[in-house]
Order: structure tokens, then C-alpha cells, then sequence
């Protein structure tokens, strides 16, 4: 799995040090010997503390593989080799500037001041692991207090909402009147390998940063290989700065991240080019891979023994070791005894967390959803207070009350800003020099405006680049920011599929809610335009969202309850898929008031609305199919059928106790569903009935949905596809025969 003796690097430390080199010598006018000083700014204590801490990350890779052969951990990843500009990047940035790293930043969070009994914790999943509550695997490192963010281990999806921070962090000043968690001049950091540079998501990343000339500190960690393949086979040319020369309003640094000093020196210049807004930096730090690259891995298997050797000839540790002594600022026995007191500290935190309890299994699930009921409700309470909404008891089409509900929000919630494609009314420049044009606002209209009243720091347009217009909510929520944000339709959310789901989703579980990133991304969805809507923009798609916990689904069927929800997804405290049904926009409801609500009208999660009173069937539904049950239930009407509607608004929660009810009353209980058969909502609806025996023995239960297949482009190809009334009424007559 690792090289033989040379597997921590720290035997050939200590032969140097029980027999060192000769320092550095100067002489004075007299002859008595001087020597210059090692760094203008670094002072002694600076440097052990560097040193330790170098030494440390080194013990604690080297003693989580010892955890492993005792069955006490089972994986590690290692930063062997990257210690020196880890440890100089960590002393050269502020204890508030928030890091965003990735799973090799072992010695910056020690920097920072993690300790080795805390790194320990999360190793062998200790319940008071501060990092995830031993959820999250060994070396994925988070600290509330010591400002570093919980790590996911996607390689490279940290890189958006590290963006997304760092522009939230220089809005702070103008826009947060309460502050935010970090301060308006702090910096972010965050890194990733040379192999990370592949990703999509990290282009994304890098052109966000400097069209929006965020605080970001970029670090480029580059050891040469992606796990096995070497970088010659992964960079045209295998030079990986030569991809970003030439980026505009992009500064590039290119360092020997195996020399403490210079490490140090990019770092200061690096934060205080961010601080004077000057806009990112990318620094490319040539660093080492000493140890494998997990515990899983074996780089004998495809590095030559050679090329290893080489590598260990230019160890930052030794290396720092020797221009200490050299330079006079320690001694080898100074050294040596912080080398044994370090040891001591890593094998006594090893010993203490083996005996701590492992992760709470009875609590297991817990954090994975934010929601709330008292805290919400109190704050919402608070922001209308002595407010009347304006649009209040205006007849308004779902299209309509969607954009006054925004207006209204953004007015009582400071904290709101918005961005997607188009969603702006102009660009900045027009903007002020163009007030004649009319402006967009989003494809469909409903953010028109909300530039103009509220400003472009509020309202902007984002590029085409979904992970991006995600992955930045999830920053400016982590700064205290309530980002809505807009995916002009659900079957384009995909590109943002990682930011969702292994970024957002899960931030809140995997650490023990410590973190949480609540949000609203809007998105219209579903077909029944009679085939305007080409494939990739018709479908439901709601399935797959309800699969990830931390992920609320909600979908509103007509004008009242479009605004009753958009107030309830703001102040949950959620992450909320607000899905619009695009057919609906215009359109006027037939069983709801379409009188816009007042400010007591929420409609809070796992809420439903229940139309009709009929005990011979229940259609259970919602979204675009609401419309469709309810003309199904007219006709049915006619022919002696009596039935009730129950339109589900929350998928994620759903209103169980609506559902039973509906099904306990009516024995006989269709689910109608524009989302596909397979695996689609109506799947989650029917089990809510199944879960219950005593319902499930009682109770018919038919599902009607879309097809398995693609929602097809024209009119015929479209009702081909999804069901309509006629199919409603259809179903409805066999499930009652």
C-alpha cells in the first residue's frame, strides 16, 4: 500500500537531526558568526509553530493507517508532502477568512487550530466528531468555530460555492445589515488537485470569480498525478497554468509548495490582493504525493521505485528542518523534542478516541431537513408585522401572483437576492443608461421588475451554467444570504445535479447541523401546452428530486396557493424545489379563489388542499394534473359519480393525514401523476397508503402517470404521452367497476 520505511518521511528527519548539516555562516567585522535572519516577518515561534504543525499532519496520516490495521478506521486520505504550503497558507491567512477546502488541506486546518484528537474523531466516526458527528468519511473536515466548511467529497464541487461565499462576503457590508457569519473583508479559500482541473465545474468556478471579482483565494495543489494517471495524460502539454495564462483579471501565482517561505509570501500577497477587491487568484503550488493516495491505493502499482526516491529527496519536512537549524532558528534537539512531543500528543488522542461512542445510529436521520414549524412561523410573523400586501385581494393568474409574491418577499426580506438566466431586467451597463427599454425578467416574465425596484446587487442574471447558479446560492446562504434563484426549467436543473444534491442537499446531515444552506430554486416544469414545449422542456421529472433527503419539493396548482407557498419556501428554513407549472401560468382555475391572499395566507410545508366532498372516489394529485382531475371529476358527476380531489402542493412533505383521510372516506383512491410510472411522485403518494395495513386491506389504490418515456414535441405527440381528462375519467370507471 506504501513505501516500506519511507511511508511518514520522518526516519530520514531524524537521522538528519541527530546529525545535522552544518548551518549557514556569516562573520561580522570581528569575525564572531552571524547569520541573517529567515523571513522578514516570520519570527521564530512562527516557524516551530509552522514546523509542529508540519510534523503533526504528518503523524496523524501515518497514525490513521495504524487505525486501520487495529479495525478502528476504515479509510484515509493523506497530505504527505503538501505540508509546508499548507501550513505557510494557514498562517498567512486571518482566522476569520473561511476555508472551503478539500480532503488534502490536513495541515492548513491544523494551522487553523484543529486539533489531532478532533481529525481523530471523525476517523474512527466518533459521535463527537466536530466535524460531521461521525458521519462524514475520515479527512473531510469541518469546524463551526474555526471558520472551515464541511467538506463533500465530489472532487472540485467545492469550488462554485466557495465562489458563491466569497461574492456573498463582499455584498456583507452593503446588503447584510446584521453582518454575517464571515466578516465583509474576509477572504475565502478554497483548493483542489491537478486532476480536479477536469472538471467542468471548475471552469464554472473561475469565470464566476472573475466576472464577479470575488475575495477567492484559488489553490491549485499540483503533485502530478490524479490518483493513478500523471498529469501529462489529463493537461494538453502537461502544463496546467498554461490553461489560465492570459484569463482576464485573473492573477496567477505559480509556487514550490515544498519551500515554507515562498508558500508564505504568495499567501500574504495572494489575501491582500483579494481584500483590496481586486478580484482572484489561482496559485499552482508544485507539491509532493509521498504517501498513495488513499488508503485503498497502492502507487507502487504504477510509480517506479525511482521516481518515488526522488520524490523523498525533496520532503518539506527535512527541508524545513534543515534551514531552521541552518538559519538559527532552532536547535536539532528543539526540534527533535517537538518531533517526540508530538508523537506523544497523536498516540494519547488515538488511545482517547477508540473508547468514545460511535455515530448515534437512533439518531441517524436527524438534521437531514431544517424544517421548523415555531422558529418559521415566528419569523415570518415578524416580517409582516403591520404590513398589508398590496396585492391583496386582486383576482391574478398564477403567472401574475408568482411575481407579486416576489415583490412582497423581497420587500420584507432583506436577506433575499436572486439571480438566473435572464432573470434580470438589462445588464448592469443598460440598466443605467437605457431606462426607456422595457427589459426581460425571465423567459416567462415573472421576475419582471425586481431589478429595477430592488438593484442589480439583488437581481442579476447568471450565465448559462446551472452548477453555477446553484453552487452560488449554496455560498451566499452559508454568508446568511436567502438566495431565490431560477432554472428556467426542470429539465435543465441537471447540469446543477452535483451542487444539489452532493453539495446542498446533504450539507445540513452531513454536519450534524452544523451547516445549513437554505434556499428556493425556482424552476417552471411539465407539459400540456399542447406541444409548444419541445422534448427537454415538458417534463415533470419530480421523482428523482424526492429521492434526496434534505430537498423539499413543492408544486402549486393555481394562483392562491403559488403565492401561499413562495411565503412558506422563503421563511422554512429549507432547501426548496419550487416547481411552476408553465401551462398553468396563464391560465384561470376552476376550484380555487384566484383572489390573491393576504399575509396570514401561508400554505407551510406538509399543508394540501382537499376540493369536493364526494365519497365514491378520491383523485389524489397536483401541479399541471390538478386541472385535469377536477374536469374529470365534472364529468364523473354527471354519471352519478360523486368524488373529492385532494391536490398535494408539497411532495416533500407530503400531507399524509390528508391522504389517509381522503382514502378512509372514499374506499377507492386514483392517483393521477404527470411525472413518469417508474419511480415518479405517485410512486411516494401510493406508499403513504401502502405503509398503512389497515388502509391497505380497505382500500383500491390505481395509479394513472405519464408514460415511460420522453414527453414528445408537438400536440399529438405530447397527449400520446401524458394523461389527460379523458384518461382520468378512463381509470376512474375501472377502478369503480
Amino acid at each position: 500500500m506504501l513505501v516500506r520505511s519511507m511511508d511518514i518521511g520522518l526516519d530520514r528527519l531524524t537521522k538528519f537531526l541527530e546529525d545535522p548539516l552544518t548551518g549557514h555562516k556569516g562573520s561580522d567585522g570581528d569575525g564572531a558568526r552571524v547569520r541573517p535572519r529567515f523571513h522578514p516577518r516570520l519570527t521564530a515561534g512562527d516557524c516551530l509553530e509552522i514546523y509542529r504543525i508540519m510534523v503533526l499532519s504528518r503523524q496523524l496520516d501515518h497514525r490513521e493507517l495504524t487505525l486501520q490495521k487495529q479495525m478502528q478506521a476504515w479509510f484515509s486520505i493523506f497530505c504527505a508532502g503538501k505540508e509546508a504550503v499548507l501550513a505557510a497558507a494557514g498562517k498567512a491567512l486571518r482566522p476569520t477568512d473561511p476555508i472551503w477546502s478539500y480532503y488534502r488541506d490536513r495541515a492548513l486546518c491544523l494551522m487553523r487550530g484543529m486539533t489531532a484528537r478532533e481529525m481523530l474523531l471523525q476517523a474512527v466516526a466518533a459521535r463527537e466528531d466536530p466535524s460531521s458527528s461521525g458521519r462524514q468519511m475520515a479527512d473531510h473536515w469541518g469546524h463551526v468555530e474555526k471558520a472551515i466548511v464541511i467538506q463533500a467529497s465530489p472532487t472540485g464541487a467545492q469550488c462554485v460555492p466557495a465562489v458563491g461565499l466569497a461574492e456573498a462576503v463582499a455584498k456583507t457590508s452593503t446588503l447584510l445589515k446584521e453582518g454575517g457569519r464571515f466578516p465583509a473583508d474576509a477572504v475565502v479559500y478554497t483548493s483542489l488537485g491537478d486532476g480536479t482541473t477536469a472538471e467542468g465545474e471548475f471552469y464554472e468556478a473561475v469565470r464566476a470569480a472573475i466576472l464577479s471579482r470575488a475575495p477567492v483565494i484559488i489553490h491549485l495543489e499540483d503533485d502530478g498525478y490524479g490518483i493513478s494517471v500523471p498529469v501529462t495524460e489529463q493537461v494538453p502539454g502537461g502544463d496546467l497554468m498554461a490553461l489560465f495564462r492570459g484569463w482576464p483579471n485573473l492573477r496567477c501565482m505559480d509556487i514550490d509548495g515544498c519551500d515554507v517561505r515562498g508558500s508564505y509570501d504568495a499567501f500574504v500577497e495572494a489575501a491582500s490582493w483579494c481584500r483590496a477587491q481586486r478580484g482572484p487568484v489561482l496559485i499552482r503550488s508544485r507539491v509532493l504525493r509521498l504517501m498513495s493516495h488513499s488508503s485503498t491505493d497502492d502507487m507502487r502499482k504504477y510509480r517506479t521505485a525511482a521516481e518515488i526516491a526522488i520524490d523523498f529527496e525533496r520532503d518539506p519536512i527535512p527541508r524545513f528542518a534543515h534551514e531552521l537549524v541552518a538559519y538559527g532558528v532552532a536547535t536539532p534537539d528543539e526540534l527533535l523534542r517537538i518531533n517526540r512531543e508530538v508523537e506523544a500528543e497523536v498516540v494519547a488522542a488515538a488511545e482517547d478516541v477508540t473508547r468514545r461512542p460511535k455515530t448515534d445510529a437512533q439518531n441517524i436521520a436527524s438534521w437531514a431537513f431544517r424544517w421548523d414549524p415555531p422558529t418559521a412561523k415566528a419569523r415570518y410573523a415578524a416580517a409582516v408585522r403591520d404590513r398589508r400586501a398590496d396585492a391583496a385581494g386582486k383576482k391574478l393568474l398564477l403567472a401574475d401572483a408568482l411575481s407579486a409574491v416576489l415583490h412582497e418577499l423581497m420587500e420584507i426580506e432583506p436577506r433575499i437576492v436572486m439571480w438566473g438566466e435572464d432573470v434580470a431586467d438589462l445588464s448592469r451597463e443598460y440598466l443605467r443608461r437605457h431606462a426607456e427599454l422595457k427589459g426581460k425578467g425571465g423567459v416567462f416574465g415573472i421576475t419582471h421588475g425586481l431589478q429595477r425596484r430592488f438593484g442589480p446587487d439583488r437581481v442579476a442574471n447568471a450565465p448559462i451554467a446551472e452548477a453555477s447558479i446553484v453552487g452560488r446560492a449554496i455560498g451566499h446562504a452559508l454568508q446568511g444570504f436567502l438566495p431565490v434563484v431560477e432554472i428556467q426549467f426542470r429539465d435543465y436543473l441537471n447540469p446543477a445535479w452535483q451542487q444539489l444534491v452532493d453539495q446542498a442537499a446533504t450539507m445540513s446531515w452531513r454536519s450534524g447541523g452544523r451547516f445549513a444552506c437554505p434556499m428556493v430554486i425556482r424552476m417552471s416544469y411539465g407539459g400540456y401546452l399542447g406541444g409548444a414545449g419541445a422534448v427537454w422542456h415538458s417534463e415533470a421529472a419530480c421523482g428523482p428530486l424526492l429521492h434526496h433527503p434534505g430537498l423539499r419539493v413543492c408544486v402549486p396548482s393555481n394562483a392562491r396557493d403559488a403565492a401561499g407557498l413562495m411565503r412558506a419556501a422563503v421563511f422554512s428554513g429549507e432547501i426548496v424545489l419550487y416547481m411552476e407549472p408553465k401551462a398553468r401560468y396563464r391560465r384561470p382555475c376552476e376550484y380555487a379563489p384566484e383572489e390573491y391572499p393576504a399575509f396570514d395566507e401561508v400554505l407551510w410545508p406538509g399543508m394540501s388542499r382537499t376540493y369536493g366532498d364526494g365519497k365514491d372516489l378520491a383523485i389524489l394529485t397536483y401541479g399541471n394534473t390538478a386541472a385535469h382531475a377536477w374536469d374529470a371529476l365534472k364529468n364523473l358527476a354527471r354519471e352519478g359519480i360523486r368524488g373529492r380531489m385532494v391536490d398535494l402542493p408539497w411532495l416533500s412533505p407530503l400531507d399524509e393525514e390528508a391522504i389517509k383521510a381522503a382514502a378512509d372516506v372514499c374506499g377507492r383512491v386514483l392517483i393521477v401523476d404527470e411525472d413518469r410510472r417508474t419511480c415518479g411522485a405517485g410512486a411516494a403518494i401510493a406508499d403513504v397508503l401502502y405503509r398503512d395495513r389497515g388502509l391497505r386491506r380497505r382500500v383500491d389504490v390505481e395509479r394513472l402517470a405519464a408514460k415511460d418515456c420522453r414527453v414528445s414535441y408537438g400536440p399529438i405527440g405530447e397527449r400520446a404521452v401524458l394523461p389527460h381528462a379523458e384518461d382520468i375519467i378512463e381509470a376512474a370507471r375501472t377502478l369503480l367497476s
